[in-house]
C-alpha cells in the first residue's frame, strides 16, 4: 500500500538545515510536561536523567536551553564526535569544554516545544524520525555529499577555502545526473547551492539552480518540479537577510521561521495534495543525543565508510502522512524492528518514485521514506505552522563581521568568490 501512496507524490521538496542533534531539538517530546515536553511515549527521546561528566568528574543533566542563541559553535569534525561518542556517548560535555571554558554544560541543554513552536507543530500533525542518522560521523561538507550523491568519496574532512579556490570538490555522481530527463529537479538557494561543493558544479551555470524567492513563486503557482532541494541562509553576503540554517551561534528562531514558510507556503499551493516535504540536518553540530549510532553499520562502497553519524532531527511532511505519528525506533509499534534512516533515503525514495540510477551501495542499501505514507488518502486537515514575530538580528550578523565567521562561512565564500570569477550571476549561485 506504501507504494501506491508514494505514486501519488509529484513534488518532493528537501530541506537540509545545519547541526543540531536530535535530542537538542526534538528530546523533550517524551520528556514529562513538568520538564517542558509532551509525554510521548511513541519517541525515542530524552527522560531527563540523561548526563556527561567533566573532566572534573562532576555530572551535568540534560536541561532546558535558556537562549535561542548557543554560546559558541560547538566541534563536529571527525575527531571530536569520535570523543563525543566515546564512554556510550559520554563525551560530548568534555569535548566542547575544549571550545568554551565558560558553561560547556549548554552542549546537554534542549530546546522544547515553547522555544521551538514551528517544530513542536509539525510534529504534532506530521510525522518524525527518531532513528535518522546523519551518513558519517563527521562536519558538513561530506554530510551534504551524502545527502546529493550518496558517498563523499571516502572523505570526512571538509574541503578548505584555499582548495575550494583552487576547484577541488566532491567528485561522486548526483541525484540529479541520475535522473530520466523525463523528471523535472531545481535547486533552490540563498547564499550559494551546496550542489557546488562538487567539482564539476563548481563554477558551472546551473538552469536548476535559483534563488529560493523562486522557490515561493514556483509553490504559489503549482509550478514546482518534481525533485526540490532549499539550501537556506549560512550568513554571508549574497542573499540579504539573517542568517536562518540554525548554524550554531545563529538565532534558532530564524530558522524556525524559514521552515514556517517553506512548510505553510507548500500547504497553499495548488500542488499539496501531491507534494512530500523532508526537513532534516546535514549533521549533529556537536550537540548531545543519547543514542549511540555504533551499534549500526550501514552498507558502503567503502568499507571504512559503514558507519552513522549522530543522530539528527528529520521530518515527513505531506498529507499523505499520519498525524503525531513517531517512525523508527521500536517505541511506535508501526514495525518489528527499528527502522533506520540516514541522508541516502531521501536518494533512494527520489528514486523509487521517479526512477533512474545507479547510485551507490550506500543508497542502494539504504530504507526508503515510503513505509511512512501512510494514508489512504490525502488528509483535509493540516493546518499553517506559526511564525515568532520580531526576531532581532544580532550585530555580528547584520554586519557579518568577518573575525566571527564559521569554517562553513568562509568556504562558501571561496566558492563563492571563484564562481562568480568565472561567470557565474548571483542570482544562479
Amino acid at each position: 500500500m506504501p507504494d501506491a501512496q508514494l505514486d501519488q507524490i509529484d513534488h518532493i521538496v528537501v530541506l537540509m538545515l545545519e547541526n543540531r542533534s536530535f535530542d537538542h531539538m526534538l528530546g523533550y517530546l517524551s520528556l514529562p510536561p513538568a520538564a517542558g515536553g509532551k509525554g510521548r511515549t511513541d519517541v525515542d527521546g530524552l527522560t531527563g536523567s540523561e548526563t556527561n561528566i567533566d573532566s572534573n568528574g562532576t555530572a551535568f543533566p540534560v536541561a532546558r536551553m535558556t537562549s535561542p542563541i548557543m554560546n559558541g559553535d560547538p566541534c563536529h569534525e571527525a575527531d571530536c564526535v569520535t570523543e563525543q561518542l566515546d564512554d556510550n556517548n559520554g563525551g560530548f560535555l568534555r569535548n566542547y569544554a575544549k571550545v568554551v571554558v565558560s558553561n560547556p554544560e549548554f552542549i546537554m541543554h534542549y530546546f522544547t516545544g515553547a522555544d521551538v513552536p514551528v517544530y513542536d507543530h509539525l510534529a504534532s500533525d506530521f510525522c518524525i524520525c527518531d532513528r535518522w542518522f546523519c551518513s558519517l560521523p563527521g562536519p558538513t561538507q561530506p554530510n551534504r555529499a551524502y545527502a546529493l550523491a550518496g558517498t563523499s568519496d571516502s572523505r570526512n574532512v571538509n574541503f578548505g577555502s584555499t582548495e575550494l579556490l583552487l576547484g577541488e570538490g566532491f567528485l561522486g555522481k548526483t541525484i540529479f545526473e541520475v535522473l530520466p530527463n523525463t523528471v523535472s529537479w531545481k535547486v533552490y538557494s540563498h547564499d550559494i547551492a551546496a550542489l557546488r561543493f562538487f567539482k564539476k558544479f563548481r563554477t558551472k551555470i546551473v538552469p536548476q539552480i535559483d534563488k529560493v524567492t523562486k522557490f515561493f513563486s514556483d509553490a504559489s503557482s503549482g509550478t514546482l518540479p518534481n525533485v526540490s532541494f532549499i539550501d537556506p541562509d549560512f550568513g554571508i553576503t549574497v542573499f540579504p537577510g539573517p542568517p536562518n540554517d540554525d548554524h550554531p551561534p545563529h538565532d534558532s528562531r530564524h530558522c524556525q521561521n524559514l521552515v514556517s514558510n517553506v512548510y505553510n507556503a507548500l500547504l497553499q499551493s495548488p500542488t499539496w495534495s501531491k507534494t512530500l516535504l523532508i526537513i532534516a540536518y546535514d549533521e549533529h553540530g556537536g550537540f548531545y543525543d543519547h543514542v549511540s549510532p555504533r551499534q549500526f553499520k550501514p552498507d558502503d562502497d567503502d568499507e571504512n565508510f559503514r558507519f552513522y553519524g549522530v543522530r539528527v532531527p528529520a521530518f515527513l511532511v505531506s498529507p499523505w502522512v499520519a498525524k503525531q505519528i513517531a517512525y523508527g525506533s521500536n517505541t511506535h509499534g508501526l514495525a518489528e524492528t527499528e527502522v533506520l534512516f540516514d541522508h541516502t533515503s531521501i536518494l533512494k525514495t527520489i528514486l523509487k518514485r521517479f526512477g533512474g540510477g545507479p547510485m551507490t551501495k550506500r543508497v542502494q542499501a539504504a530504507n526508503d521514506l515510503s513505509a511512512l505514507l501512510t494514508e489512504t488518502s490525502a488528509r483535509t486537515d493540516c493546518t499553517p505552522a506559526p511564525l515568532i514575530p520580531n526576531v532581532p538580528v544580532s550585530l555580528k550578523d547584520l554586519f557579518l563581521l568577518e573575525s566571527d565567521r564559521s569554517e562553513l562561512q568562509a568556504s562558501l565564500d571561496a566558492m563563492v568568490a571563484r564562481a562568480t570569477a568565472e561567470g557565474v550571476p548571483a542570482d544562479n549561485l
